[in-house]
This record gives structure tokens, C-alpha cells and sequence, in this order.
């Protein structure tokens, strides 16, 4: 069969599952392929077509029609389709690395790999290089939905108004905050809180013995959308009196991952590895765990084992945010209070166009 066909196919069976489905009509499925929205989609017809796995690809089409007290949930929807991205960019890594050879099986979340009754989004069953172990590596997935249009109480879209933020809950009386009269302090877009429970789902996921058969290999991801900055999340992890990175260390979760997705981003995802919106902390540094990070495309770190990048550390001492509102020519975002007029020019252009961005890690 060839590609053409083999897509062809996939898109009538995705296509098929959606009408025995009935998603709500406002549903951003439902304008395959007219719209960026409908991106993820055609990330599940491409799963589709590289696994064949039926069952699989049902699963994620019932968690991503997203019905909340009967209607349709952006937020729901934004947290299951994180789950989409992550098993395919794990998918498009082996790929790119030359190592789908080694997967033999994956699993949805109706297997179980420790006795603590959780399971994982999913897991992936690879061989070592010596074809004699298996290594099953298994993923949760939380997403934090950080956009302070939205969890700030009028905030609104004005270009170049100043903002503040402290990163933790109390620094929200401090000094420092009335510094600049004209800068608005973002009291609700603080997610050191939601960043320590979700890591603690996460380890609690990965407690007990396992009885998997396989050796396991942990992944935890903290999906950030719409997030003022990445940085502030070196501060959550890290900071040296109030980071959490230390009970991660005392878990059996082997690996903690940061994404972010662009404005922007290619079918293969190789834009968000590039440009940095992918980043691993490495908590066991094993010689087969570092391998496995390289096989799935996850290796840009920002620690290992408890050997954290001295640049990132530095970041993680942050107590607070400094961004400004932009809103131009149609866009909104919030960007760096220091960045320059260039910057912004350089961005909006960038947002105008058609090209995906992309960079080389120095």
C-alpha cells in the first residue's frame, strides 16, 4: 500500500469514529482540515497511520471530544489533546532517531505497571540495544492551563502595559510589587501550587512494586499553555528553598519533562526540540535512561540526576516576572519586559507569516 493510501485510509476510519461520536458541533474537530485548530487531528490520523492501533486511536477521539456536564470543555479539551501530542512526538522521536526498530508494543492506560491500582496515559515497549531487556516506558501527563487573560480578573489587552508577577503565594505582599505603580500585579497567574500537586500525582503514580515484567522507565510532563514565561518554571523546580525538584529526586519517577507548544510548529514537532520548548530533567542519569532519552527526541536537559545547568539554576533563583502586554496588528500575547522594539518587530512578522521558527540549542 502506499503512503497516499495508507493516509487515505486513516483519515476515512478518523473521520468514521468522529460521526459514531457525534461531537458537539462547536467542536474544533470539526473543521478538518480548514483550520490550524484542526492540527491535532491530523496528529491522530498520522497515529493512525504509523500504528494502525484502532483501539489506540479510539481512545484518544473519545478523550478529546471533551464533554463536560454535557458540553463541550476547552479546558477538558486542551488536557486530552496534550495527551495526543505527547504520545506523538515520543512516536516522531523514535523516528527521527532510527529507533523504531527496537518498539515492539504500546500499551493504553488499561495496563497496569505498578500494584498501587493507577495507570499511565500510555507506555511504550522498546528493547535495548542488546535485544535482551525491555524497557517499558511509560508517561503522565498533566497540562497547565496558565493564560493570565483568563485566570486574572480584568485584565485587559492594552500594548505595552506593564506587568509583575510573583512566582510564589507569599510574595503577593512584598515591596517589590509597588516598585512601579504603573505595573499591573498578576495575583492569579501563580503556579508553583498546581506545579507541586501535579509532580505529586505524578510520583504517586509510580509508587509500589512493579508488576509489569519489564523494566520501567518514568516520564512525567508538565504541559504549559499559554504560560507568561518558560523560565518561571525553573523557579517552581528548582529554587533553592522553595523548588521541588528534591522530592522528585527521592521518587521513582525516572525523567520530568517541560513542553510548550509555538504559534507555530511542523508535523514532525522538530521545532519545538530546536527551539527549546522541550526540556528534560533527567532525575536517574542510568547510562540506558540517558539512551532512552536520546531514542524519543527528549535530551535537551536542563538536569541531571542532581547536577542542574548552572544557567537555569541561576534562572530558578527568580522570585518574580517582569512581562509587558503586547497587542498589535490583531495579536496578543504577553512578552519580556525588556524586549526591544526590534523584538517585537521581529515577532509580529513572525506571526504574520507561514514559516515555522526554529533553532539550534547552544
Amino acid at each position: 500500500m502506499s503512503a497516499e493510501q495508507n493516509h487515505a485510509n486513516a483519515v476515512a476510519f478518523v473521520k468514521s469514529q468522529l460521526s459514531n461520536l457525534s461531537y458537539p458541533h462547536n467542536h474544533p474537530f470539526n473543521d478538518y482540515p480548514k483550520t490550524p485548530e484542526s492540527m491535532v487531528l491530523e496528529i491522530i490520523v498520522l497515529i493512525k497511520a504509523c500504528t494502525n492501533k484502532d483501539d489506540l486511536v479510539i481512545s484518544f477521539l473519545k478523550k478529546c471530544k471533551s464533554i463536560e456536564n454535557g458540553v463541550f470543555s476547552y479546558e477538558r479539551y486542551n488536557q486530552n489533546i496534550s495527551e495526543v501530542i505527547w504520545f506523538y512526538y515520543l512516536y516522531m522521536g523514535l523516528l527521527k532517531t532510527d529507533s523504531l526498530n527496537l518498539l515492539i508494543e504500546i500499551f493504553d492506560e488499561n495496563t497496569s505497571i505498578y500494584d498501587n491500582g493507577k495507570k499511565f496515559e500510555f507506555s511504550y515497549l522498546i528493547n535495548a540495544d542488546d535485544l535482551t531487556s525491555k524497557y517499558i516506558v511509560n508517561s503522565e501527563v498533566k497540562t497547565l492551563l496558565c493564560d493570565p487573560f483568563e485566570k486574572e480578573d480584568g485584565l485587559r489587552c492594552i500594548d505595552g502595559q506593564k506587568l509583575i508577577k510573583p512566582l510564589f503565594k507569599d510574595l503577593r505582599d512584598t515591596a517589590e510589587l509597588q516598585k512601579d505603580s504603573s505595573a499591573i500585579v498578576l495575583q492569579a497567574s501563580t503556579y508553583y501550587y498546581q506545579v507541586e500537586q501535579n509532580i505529586k500525582k505524578i510520583i504517586n503514580k509510580c509508587r509500589g512494586n512493579n508488576i509489569s515484567g519489564y523494566i520501567p522507565f518514568n516520564i512525567g510532563v508538565l504541559v504549559i499553555n499559554a504560560a507568561t514565561s518558560f523560565e518561571e518554571f525553573y523557579s517552581y523546580l528548582f529554587h533553592r528553598t522553595k523548588g521541588v525538584y528534591g522530592k522528585l529526586l527521592q521518587s521513582n519517577v525516572d525523567a520530568l519533562v517541560l513542553l510548550s507548544m509555538d504559534a507555530r510548529n511542523d508535523f514532525e514537532l522538530e521545532n519545538i526540540y530546536s527551539m527549546g520548548y522541550i526540556q528534560t530533567a533527567l532525575i536517574n542519569p542510568t547510562e540506558i535512561n540517558k539512551k532512552l532519552c536520546k531514542q524519543f527526541h527528549i535530551d535537551n536537559y536542563i538536569s541531571i540526576g542532581k547536577k542542574v545547568d548552572s544557567q537555569i539554576y541561576e534562572l530558578g533563583q527568580n522570585e518574580y516576572g517582569y512581562y509587558k502586554i503586547l497587542c498589535r496588528d490583531g495579536f496578543v500575547n504577553i512578552i519580556p519586559l525588556d524586549a526591544t522594539e526590534k523584538d517585537i518587530v521581529q515577532y509580529l512578522d513572525y506571526l504574520k507569516g507561514i514559516d515555522v521558527r526554529k533553532n539550534t540549542l547552544g
